[in-house]
């Protein structure tokens, strides 16, 4: 069934009720059917890249401001890996071990423009460090990962450090080369990005050269939007048709008339009825989605990794014997 029936099912079910308000009633069902369990068609599969560090020619900086004036080797260092794997406007830019700042405008000459104005003592051709360790998530509607693994390097990352943690560990962020583990950010703040507004995870320690990182996860799904938009295979409209009517239904309760011989149907008990449908409905897809949905989290489960299992990674000669918690 297609979005536009669904609203014209529930248009028919309430008296007066308007066809724009049946809309927004179907997608709230809808955003809650989604957030009330793990559904296998929101799991997802996706990449990072890191892009390799960039330190060619110099810099030169003033105390206050923001821009960066780089030399002629570095802005051709720059435009040489401007846009691949990631965007310029999405890497960070540092000195020594000065404050990581986030690049927010590069104008393909002389200039780089930063999250903020810099904090440390101007310097004159000075060395520099641009590279990345903040990274957008995969989509807009994410909501965890399950697993994010360095596919170059056969590390598992770990994603159970908060930031206090990780400030405790390494507050300068002096730790690079081979990440181990992800921390969430914050959201992408430089309205030049192609991912603004969307959230961040730090890596750490961060990499210098170009990686490639699978991620399992799971999104929050996105409402319907277009007339011709059907639901995804785990869950029938009966299901969200039956929660739409509910909310339809505590809707016309509360915009009855004065008049109770005018008020029409008892719509208290028609909310009951509606309800109890949603719950058996929920309860059948629930369970016929289950198998699939719950064995693939147990099995990616992000508590499995960089714990009990060690590793040997071969690139770098690194061993971790592992250790049951």
């Amino acid at each position: 069934m297609a979005f536009q029936d669904m609203i014209r099912e529930i248009h028919g079910s309430v008296p007066k009720i308007p066809i724009r308000l049946c809309q927004t009633l179907i997608n709230r069902a809808w955003a809650d059917i989604r957030r009330q369990n793990l559904w296998s068609f929101l799991l997802f599969d996706a990449n990072w890249t890191s892009p390799a560090a960039i330190a060619t020619g110099t810099v030169t900086t003033t105390q206050g401001s923001n821009t960066v004036t780089v030399s002629t080797a570095a802005a051709a260092a720059i435009n040489a890996a401007a846009t691949y794997p990631t965007p310029v406007t999405q890497r960070q830019f540092r000195m020594g071990v000065g404050t990581i700042y986030n690049v927010w405008g590069w104008d393909t000459v002389s200039t780089l423009t930063l999250d903020r104005p810099m904090q440390e003592s101007s310097v004159t051709n000075g060395g520099y460090l641009l590279y990345q360790i903040y990274y957008p998530v995969p989509m807009q509607d994410f909501l965890v990962f399950f697993s994010v693994r360095d596919m170059v390097s056969n590390i598992p990352l770990r994603g159970n450090k908060t930031r206090a943690m990780l400030d405790e560990t390494d507050p300068q962020r002096l730790t690079y080369y081979l990440p181990t583990d992800y921390v969430p950010y914050t959201q992408d703040n430089n309205p030049a990005s192609p991912t603004y507004g969307w959230l961040m995870e730090e890596l750490w320690g961060s990499p210098l050269s170009q990686l490639t990182y699978q991620l399992y996860g799971c999104r929050r799904g996105t409402p319907l939007a277009n007339p011709t938009d059907i639901l995804p295979f785990a869950v029938g409209e009966d299901c969200v048709l039956a929660l739409s009517r509910k909310y339809a239904y505590e809707w016309a309760e509360a915009n009855k008339g004065d008049n109770p011989r005018n008020s029409g149907p008892d719509f208290r008990f028609l909310i009951g009825e509606a309800k109890g449908d949603y719950d058996r409905l929920f309860r059948e897809y629930r369970r016929d989605d289950r198998e699939r949905a719950d064995s693939w989290f147990q099995i990616h489960h992000l508590g499995l990794f960089g714990k009990g299992w060690g590793y040997y990674n071969t690139l770098a000669g690194v061993a971790n014997p592992g250790a049951i918690q």
